[in-house]
Protein backbone atom coordinates (compact mmCIF):
# COMPACT_ATOMS: atom_id res chain seq x y z
CA UNK A 1 0.00 0.00 0.00
CA UNK A 2 2.84 2.78 0.92
CA UNK A 3 4.29 1.41 -2.63
CA UNK A 4 1.47 2.52 -4.44
CA UNK A 5 0.49 5.76 -2.55
CA UNK A 6 4.16 6.40 -3.25
CA UNK A 7 3.70 5.73 -6.77
CA UNK A 8 0.58 7.92 -7.08
CA UNK A 9 2.23 10.58 -6.11
CA UNK A 10 4.63 10.25 -8.44
CA UNK A 11 2.69 9.68 -11.26
CA UNK A 12 1.21 12.93 -10.59
CA UNK A 13 4.38 14.76 -9.93
CA UNK A 14 5.40 13.36 -13.20
CA UNK A 15 2.40 14.92 -14.86
CA UNK A 16 1.24 17.73 -13.22
CA UNK A 17 5.20 19.01 -11.99
CA UNK A 18 6.07 20.82 -8.69
CA UNK A 19 2.95 22.83 -7.06
CA UNK A 20 5.32 24.74 -4.15
CA UNK A 21 1.73 25.82 -2.52
CA UNK A 22 0.00 26.95 -0.79
CA UNK A 23 -0.55 29.96 -2.95
CA UNK A 24 0.56 33.16 -1.23
CA UNK A 25 3.24 35.94 -0.77
CA UNK A 26 2.97 35.94 2.86
CA UNK A 27 2.26 33.90 5.95
CA UNK A 28 -0.93 36.36 6.71
CA UNK A 29 -1.63 35.82 3.37
CA UNK A 30 -1.80 32.10 3.77
CA UNK A 31 -3.49 31.85 6.62
CA UNK A 32 -6.92 34.46 5.09
CA UNK A 33 -7.06 32.19 2.04
CA UNK A 34 -7.01 29.40 4.40
CA UNK A 35 -10.67 30.85 5.75
CA UNK A 36 -11.50 32.65 3.09
CA UNK A 37 -11.90 29.05 0.82
CA UNK A 38 -14.07 27.68 3.06
CA UNK A 39 -17.43 26.90 1.72
CA UNK A 40 -16.76 28.62 -1.41
CA UNK A 41 -14.21 28.58 -4.77
CA UNK A 42 -10.66 29.74 -4.62
CA UNK A 43 -11.70 32.45 -7.29
CA UNK A 44 -13.89 33.98 -4.64
CA UNK A 45 -11.63 33.78 -1.93
CA UNK A 46 -9.22 35.25 -4.58
CA UNK A 47 -11.62 38.19 -4.47
CA UNK A 48 -11.70 38.58 -1.02
CA UNK A 49 -7.65 38.23 -0.69
CA UNK A 50 -7.70 41.12 -3.23
CA UNK A 51 -9.38 43.57 -1.32
CA UNK A 52 -7.61 43.00 2.08
CA UNK A 53 -4.00 43.68 0.14
CA UNK A 54 -5.16 46.98 -1.46
CA UNK A 55 -6.64 47.88 2.40
CA UNK A 56 -4.37 46.12 4.29
CA UNK A 57 -1.01 44.86 2.88
CA UNK A 58 -1.57 41.59 4.48
CA UNK A 59 -0.43 43.08 7.95
CA UNK A 60 -2.10 41.10 10.42
CA UNK A 61 -1.94 43.19 13.06
CA UNK A 62 -3.91 45.89 10.57
CA UNK A 63 -6.35 43.12 9.94
CA UNK A 64 -7.40 42.43 13.66
CA UNK A 65 -7.88 45.70 14.55
CA UNK A 66 -10.19 46.81 11.58
CA UNK A 67 -14.11 46.94 12.49
CA UNK A 68 -15.93 43.91 11.60
CA UNK A 69 -18.26 45.79 9.35
CA UNK A 70 -15.23 47.10 7.29
CA UNK A 71 -13.69 43.59 7.37
CA UNK A 72 -16.97 42.19 6.30
CA UNK A 73 -17.45 44.38 3.43
CA UNK A 74 -13.85 43.54 2.29
CA UNK A 75 -14.54 39.85 2.51
CA UNK A 76 -17.84 39.68 0.84
CA UNK A 77 -16.96 37.85 -2.18
CA UNK A 78 -15.42 34.60 -0.55
CA UNK A 79 -19.53 34.52 0.82
CA UNK A 80 -20.57 33.44 4.81
CA UNK A 81 -18.93 36.99 5.70
CA UNK A 82 -20.80 37.46 9.36
CA UNK A 83 -18.35 34.19 10.81
CA UNK A 84 -15.71 34.30 8.49
CA UNK A 85 -14.17 37.88 10.21
CA UNK A 86 -14.57 35.99 13.33
CA UNK A 87 -12.46 32.93 11.78
CA UNK A 88 -9.81 35.41 10.23
CA UNK A 89 -9.42 37.16 13.68
CA UNK A 90 -9.49 34.11 15.78
CA UNK A 91 -6.93 32.18 13.25
CA UNK A 92 -4.71 35.33 12.93
CA UNK A 93 -4.18 35.49 16.96
CA UNK A 94 -3.75 32.01 17.56
CA UNK A 95 -0.41 33.23 14.76
CA UNK A 96 0.63 36.15 16.46
CA UNK A 97 -0.09 35.01 20.24
CA UNK A 98 0.20 31.38 20.40
CA UNK A 99 2.51 30.09 17.00
CA UNK A 100 5.50 29.40 18.98
CA UNK A 101 3.82 27.73 22.00
CA UNK A 102 1.82 25.24 19.90
CA UNK A 103 5.06 24.45 17.65
CA UNK A 104 5.97 22.45 20.82
CA UNK A 105 3.47 20.54 21.09
CA UNK A 106 3.52 16.95 18.55
CA UNK A 107 1.48 16.55 16.01
CA UNK A 108 -1.67 15.00 17.04
CA UNK A 109 -1.87 17.05 20.41
CA UNK A 110 -1.18 20.11 18.00
CA UNK A 111 -4.15 18.96 15.73
CA UNK A 112 -6.28 18.54 18.84
CA UNK A 113 -5.60 22.21 19.69
CA UNK A 114 -6.36 23.73 16.24
CA UNK A 115 -9.63 22.24 16.41
CA UNK A 116 -10.28 23.93 19.63
CA UNK A 117 -10.43 27.44 17.54
CA UNK A 118 -13.72 28.36 16.63
CA UNK A 119 -13.77 28.57 12.47
CA UNK A 120 -10.49 25.70 12.32
CA UNK A 121 -12.47 22.28 11.37
CA UNK A 122 -11.17 18.95 10.13
CA UNK A 123 -10.09 20.19 6.85
CA UNK A 124 -8.34 23.52 7.90
CA UNK A 125 -6.58 22.31 10.58
CA UNK A 126 -4.85 19.41 8.40
CA UNK A 127 -4.42 22.30 5.98
CA UNK A 128 -2.35 24.59 9.00
CA UNK A 129 -0.62 21.40 10.22
CA UNK A 130 1.04 21.03 6.45
CA UNK A 131 1.71 24.25 5.25
CA UNK A 132 2.02 26.58 8.91
CA UNK A 133 3.30 23.88 10.82
CA UNK A 134 5.57 21.82 8.68
CA UNK A 135 4.26 18.20 9.95
CA UNK A 136 3.10 15.53 7.56
CA UNK A 137 -0.29 15.42 7.53
CA UNK A 138 -2.98 14.36 4.97
CA UNK A 139 -5.86 16.46 3.84
CA UNK A 140 -8.58 14.43 3.15
CA UNK A 141 -10.84 17.04 1.46
CA UNK A 142 -13.40 16.67 -1.47
CA UNK A 143 -10.84 16.24 -4.10
CA UNK A 144 -8.81 13.34 -2.42
CA UNK A 145 -12.36 11.52 -1.20
CA UNK A 146 -13.17 11.27 -4.99
CA UNK A 147 -10.02 10.03 -6.10
CA UNK A 148 -9.89 7.47 -3.71
CA UNK A 149 -13.27 6.52 -4.23
CA UNK A 150 -12.33 5.90 -7.50
CA UNK A 151 -9.04 4.10 -6.80
CA UNK A 152 -10.58 1.93 -4.33
CA UNK A 153 -14.78 1.52 -4.45
CA UNK A 154 -14.97 2.90 -0.79
CA UNK A 155 -16.82 5.23 -0.18
CA UNK A 156 -14.51 7.22 3.01
CA UNK A 157 -15.43 10.17 5.54
CA UNK A 158 -12.81 12.47 6.17
CA UNK A 159 -11.64 10.69 9.47
CA UNK A 160 -11.28 7.30 7.63
CA UNK A 161 -9.52 8.76 4.82
CA UNK A 162 -7.27 10.99 6.45
CA UNK A 163 -6.24 7.96 9.04
CA UNK A 164 -5.80 4.85 6.13
CA UNK A 165 -3.43 7.31 3.94
CA UNK A 166 -1.55 8.50 7.10
CA UNK A 167 -0.92 5.05 8.72
CA UNK A 168 0.24 4.17 5.26
CA UNK A 169 2.62 6.63 3.97
CA UNK A 170 5.74 8.06 4.88
CA UNK A 171 5.81 11.18 3.07
CA UNK A 172 7.91 13.97 4.24
CA UNK A 173 6.18 17.21 5.11
CA UNK A 174 7.12 18.64 1.99
CA UNK A 175 5.82 15.49 0.41
CA UNK A 176 2.60 15.65 1.75
CA UNK A 177 1.79 18.97 0.97
CA UNK A 178 2.74 18.46 -2.44
CA UNK A 179 0.76 15.17 -2.55
CA UNK A 180 -2.05 17.51 -1.21
CA UNK A 181 -1.25 20.08 -3.64
CA UNK A 182 -1.33 17.79 -6.62
CA UNK A 183 -4.31 15.73 -5.78
CA UNK A 184 -6.46 19.65 -5.89
CA UNK A 185 -5.10 20.38 -9.10
CA UNK A 186 -5.35 17.10 -10.81
CA UNK A 187 -9.27 16.65 -9.09
CA UNK A 188 -10.06 20.00 -11.16
CA UNK A 189 -9.12 18.54 -14.56
CA UNK A 190 -11.79 17.55 -16.62
CA UNK A 191 -11.98 13.65 -16.35
CA UNK A 192 -9.34 11.71 -15.80
CA UNK A 193 -6.15 11.89 -17.84
CA UNK A 194 -3.97 9.58 -16.60
CA UNK A 195 -6.73 7.27 -16.16
CA UNK A 196 -5.75 6.90 -12.92
CA UNK A 197 -8.40 4.59 -11.61
CA UNK A 198 -7.10 1.79 -14.06
CA UNK A 199 -3.81 2.05 -13.45
CA UNK A 200 -3.91 2.22 -9.03
CA UNK A 201 -7.01 -0.42 -7.88
CA UNK A 202 -5.94 -0.94 -4.34
CA UNK A 203 -7.59 -1.13 -0.88
CA UNK A 204 -7.02 1.04 1.86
Amino acid sequence: MKKNLHQLYLTLADYLGPQNWWPADSVTEMLCGMILVQNTNWNSAARSLENLRQVTAFDASVIRRLPSEQLEHLIRPSGFYHAKVKYLKNILTMYQDHFQELSRLQTPALRHELLKIPGIGAETADVLLLYLFDRSAFVADAYARKLFRKLTGQNFTYEQLKLKVELQSDFSPIEAQEFHALIDEYGKLKDDPLNLAERFRFEL
